[in-house]
């Protein structure tokens, strides 16, 4: 998806991808490149507790917390 062709930018931007979807690399560089995040603002990330995920090396994890058979990430790219 191109993210471009958002006019506005946000200040959280939420991505819950299926368990099973892997790889998230791609879809946070789309996120990095389109600059679709306002400055201070955060993206959370809803993954499997046993996941290890790979970051763009801009991307900042803020904090990880675990509930269950879940993790959330909170993280930035400045």
């Amino acid at each position: 998806m191109n993210f471009k062709k958002f006019k506005k930018k946000f200040d959280i931007i939420f991505i819950d991808p299926p368990y099973k979807e892997e790889n998230l690399l791609p879809l946070l560089k789309n996120i990095i490149t389109s600059n679709m995040l306002n400055n201070g603002g955060i993206i959370v990330i809803h993954r499997h507790k046993k996941e290890s995920e790979k970051y763009p090396s801009i991307f900042k994890v803020i904090e990880e917390k675990k509930y269950g058979i879940s993790k959330v990430i909170f993280g930035n790219y400045f």
